[in-house]
C-alpha cells in the first residue's frame, strides 16, 4: 500500500469517528437553527468523501518504500505546540504572526513576506472572532486591558 492511499484511508477512518462522536453532540444553549451538529457532520463527512476519493486516485509508484519525512515537516509540526503555548503569553495576533511566518519560511518564503502576511491575517482573524463573533482570544498584554 502506498503513503497516499494509507493517508487517505486514516482520513476515511477519521471521518467515521467523528461522525460516530458527532452524534450524541449537545449544547446546553440555543444555536443556529441546524443545531450544534451540523458543522461536525459536514466536516466529518467531507473528511469521508475525500479520503475516498484519494484512495480511489492514489497510483502504486513502482519502487516506493517507506522514507522519513523531511526536517522541514518535524519543525512544522513541533510549531503547532510552541504556538498553542505561546498564546496565552504573547496573545493570539503575536503568536499566530509568528507562527505564520515561521511556515512560510519553512516551506520556502522569506521572513519579511511571512511575517507581513500572518500580521495581516491574524488581525483580521481577531477582529472577525472578537468583534464578529463575540468570542475571547487571548491579548497577551499587547492590548490595554487585554491578558
Amino acid at each position: 500500500m502506498n503513503v497516499a492511499r494509507a493517508a487517505a484511508l486514516a482520513l476515511v477512518s477519521l471521518g467515521f469517528v467523528a461522525l460516530v462522536l458527532a452524534r450524541d453532540f449537545t449544547v446546553a444553549f440555543p444555536t443556529d437553527p441546524l443545531g450544534p451538529r451540523a458543522f461536525p457532520w459536514l466536516a466529518a463527512g467531507l473528511l469521508v468523501v475525500c479520503g475516498v476519493w484519494t484512495t480511489l486516485r492514489a497510483k502504486p509508484h513502482p519502487g516506493e518504500g517507506p522514507s522519513a519525512p523531511p526536517a522541514r515537516a518535524w519543525l512544522a509540526l513541533l510549531s503547532f505546540p510552541a504556538f498553542a503555548l505561546a498564546l496565552d503569553p504573547l496573545g493570539f495576533v503575536a503568536a499566530t504572526t509568528l507562527e505564520f511566518g515561521l511556515l512560510a519560511r519553512l516551506f520556502g518564503g522569506r521572513w519579511t513576506a511571512g511575517l507581513g502576511v500572518g500580521a495581516l491575517f491574524s488581525v483580521a482573524l481577531f477582529l472577525l472572532f472578537v468583534q464578529g463573533l463575540g468570542l475571547p482570544l487571548p491579548t497577551g498584554g499587547w492590548i490595554p486591558g487585554g491578558g
